[in-house]
C-alpha cells in the first residue's frame, strides 16, 4: 500500500496529498510524534526504536476524507501478524475535525493540516485497552475463562497476541493463544480465541447472530458451524469467540477433491439461507443498485478514463435489474467467499456475521463465485485461471445439486456485475498493492457481466 506513485489516487479534493503519505515519509513525522528513537541503535525502554513503517489498512473516500492506519516497527522482519503488540500503531486522518482534533495531534504538510492518533487512544475503540498490556490481556481472558470453562487456568507467560484486523474508528481484531492449565483432568490445553472491539452496538447484533445460528444449527442438516461465543462485554464493545481451527478453504481445494469440498460448502450455505434470524435488514435489488452506484462514482472520481465505460455500466444495471424473488426473502451472509469458511473438507466454520442481511440467495453465490474466479488475480496464491475456473464451476454445479434447481443466469450475471464493482471499489478505498490495475479488470469483467456475454469466465 502506497509504495508507488501509480498507487497513490488523486481527486479534486484530496489532490496529490496522499502521495506524502507513504511509510518512508511518515516515519520521521510519526516518531517525532510519538517521541522515539530515529533508530535502533540510539533507542532505550519499552521503545527501542524505529528501523521501518508500514500501512497497516487504509480507509479513502474520495473527495471527503481518508484515514490510514501505520504500524512502526524496530525491526525490519518483523511479521505483519505482530504489528501488534510488537510495533506501534497510530494513524492519520485528513482533513481535520475540529470537534475532535484535541484528542489527537494536529499537523501540517504540503501546506494542509491533518490529524494524528497513536493506538489505542481511538475513541470508539476503547476497549483495546484492555489487551495493550500482558498483564492486563491474561487478567481479562482468565475472567472469561472462569465463566467459559471453570477449571482453566490461564499460564500467563504463554500467552501470545497478533493483530488480524484493525480499521481506525470502526474496529480491531486481535488473535490470542495461550495454554491452560485444566486443574479437572489435569494436564495443559491449549486456548484461542479472536477479540473484536467495535461498537457496542456492531458487537452485540454479531453476538445476537452467533448465538442464533448455533441455536439453529442444532435443527437442520446442514453442515456449516459457528464459532462458540466466550464474552460478549457490552461496557466496552467487545465480543470474544472461540478461534476457528483448520485450513482454509483454498488449502481444502487444493488438497482434495474440489467437487466434494464445494458440495460441503453449497450445503452449509443453503441450510445458512433456511436459518431465521430476527432483526436483519433487507437487501433488496435497488440496495444492490445503489452500492453499485455508490462505486461507479468513487471509482470515476479517481479514474477518469473510466468514467464512461462506468457510466454505461450503470446505466446496464439500471435497465436490467432482476425482478424480486418469488419465495420469500432468504438469510444472507452478506460477506460470502473463500476466507469466511474454515476447517476440514467435511466440517466448515462460517465466520464473521457482519454483513448479514434478507433478501435473494444469489446475492451470496454471485458473490462467492466471483471470489473464486478472481484468485487467478491475486499473484500471492498463484492460482491459474484454469483451477479457479474449475473450482467456481465444481461450486456452481453443487449449488445446483443441493438446491435442484437452476441458477438463473441472467440474475446471476447482474449480481456477479456488481459484486465485481463492489470489490473494484474496495481494492481502490483500501489502497490495495496495484489497485488500479485491479479495478481496470474488475470493472472490465463487471461491463461484459452486465452485457450478458456468453463467455464470460464466471458464466453459471
Amino acid at each position: 500500500m502506497l509504495t508507488r506513485a501509480s498507487d497513490c489516487p488523486v481527486d479534486p479534493v484530496h489532490g496529490r496529498f496522499i502521495e506524502g503519505l507513504t511509510p518512508e515519509r511518515m516515519a520521521p513525522i510519526l516518531r517525532q510524534k510519538l517521541g522515539l528513537p530515529a533508530s535502533p541503535q540510539c533507542g532505550s525502554g519499552s521503545h527501542p526504536g524505529i528501523a521501518t513503517c508500514r500501512v497497516v489498512e487504509a480507509l479513502y473516500d474520495p473527495g471527503e476524507q481518508l484515514r490510514i492506519a501505520y504500524v512502526l516497527f524496530d525491526n525490519d522482519n518483523t511479521d505483519p501478524k505482530r504489528a501488534w503488540p510488537d510495533g506501534d500503531l497510530c494513524y492519520v486522518r485528513f482533513p481535520v475535525r475540529e470537534t475532535v482534533s484535541r484528542r489527537g495531534t494536529s499537523l501540517s504538510m504540503d501546506g494542509l493540516d491533518f490529524e494524528v492518533y497513536s493506538f489505542p487512544n481511538d475513541r470508539r475503540l476503547r476497549g483495546l485497552r484492555k489487551f495493550a498490556r500482558r498483564d492486563r490481556a491474561a487478567t481479562t481472558w482468565q475472567r472469561w475463562l472462569s465463566e467459559d470453562e471453570p477449571g482453566l487456568d490461564l499460564q500467563p507467560d504463554t500467552l501470545r497476541r497478533s493483530l488480524l484486523r484493525y480499521v481506525p474508528e470502526q474496529k480491531w481484531i486481535v488473535h490470542l493463544h495461550a495454554r491452560c492449565h485444566d486443574g479437572v483432568a489435569g494436564g495443559e490445553v491449549k486456548r484461542a480465541i479472536a477479540v473484536r472491539s467495535a461498537s457496542v452496538a456492531a458487537c452485540q447484533r454479531i453476538y445476537a447472530r452467533v448465538v442464533a445460528l448455533r441455536r439453529a444449527r442444532k435443527h437442520t442438516e446442514g453442515l456449516y458451524r459457528v464459532p462458540k461465543p466466550v464474552a460478549f462485554d457490552s461496557d466496552l464493545g467487545m465480543l470474544a469467540l472461540r478461534w476457528a481451527w483448520g485450513a482454509s478453504l483454498i488449502q481444502l481445494l487444493d488438497t482434495n477433491d474440489p467437487a466434494a469440498v464445494m458440495g460441503h460448502v453449497t450445503t452449509g450455505l443453503h441450510a445458512l439461507h433456511a436459518t431465521t434470524i430476527e432483526g436483519l435488514k433487507p437487501w433488496t435489488t435497488e440496495d444492490a443498485l445503489d452500492s453499485a452506484v455508490t462505486a461507479a462514482n468513487d471509482l470515476g472520481a479517481v479514474a477518469p478514463d473510466l468514467r464512461e465505460t462506468l457510466k454505461s455500466l450503470i446505466e446496464q444495471l439500471t435497465r436490467s435489474a432482476p425482478p424480486a424473488p418469488t419465495g420469500p426473502p432468504r438469510t444472507l451472509h452478506g460477506d460470502f467467499y473463500w476466507n469466511q469458511l474454515r476447517g476440514r473438507a467435511d466440517r466448515l466454520t462460517v465466520l464473521d456475521l457482519e454483513r448479514c442481511a434478507l433478501g435473494d440467495p444469489l446475492v451470496d453465490v454471485a458473490m462467492f463465485a466471483t471470489q473464486i474466479s478472481m484468485l487467478s488475480e491475486r499473484p500471492e496464491f498463484d492460482i491459474s485461471r484454469e483451477q479457479a475456473s474449475a473450482w467456481n464451476h465444481a461450486f456452481l454445479h453443487a449449488w445446483e445439486q443441493t438446491t435442484g434447481a437452476s441458477i438463473n443466469a441472467e440474475a446471476f450475471r447482474w449480481y456477479a456485475a456488481v459484486a465485481l464493482l463492489t470489490l473494484a471499489r474496495g481494492a481502490m478505498r483500501h489502497l490495495r498493492p496495484n489497485w488500479p490495475a485491479t479495478v481496470d479488470r474488475y470493472v472490465s469483467l463487471a461491463a461484459d457481466a452486465a452485457s450478458n456475454r456468453d463467455d464470460l469466465e464466471i458464466l453459471v
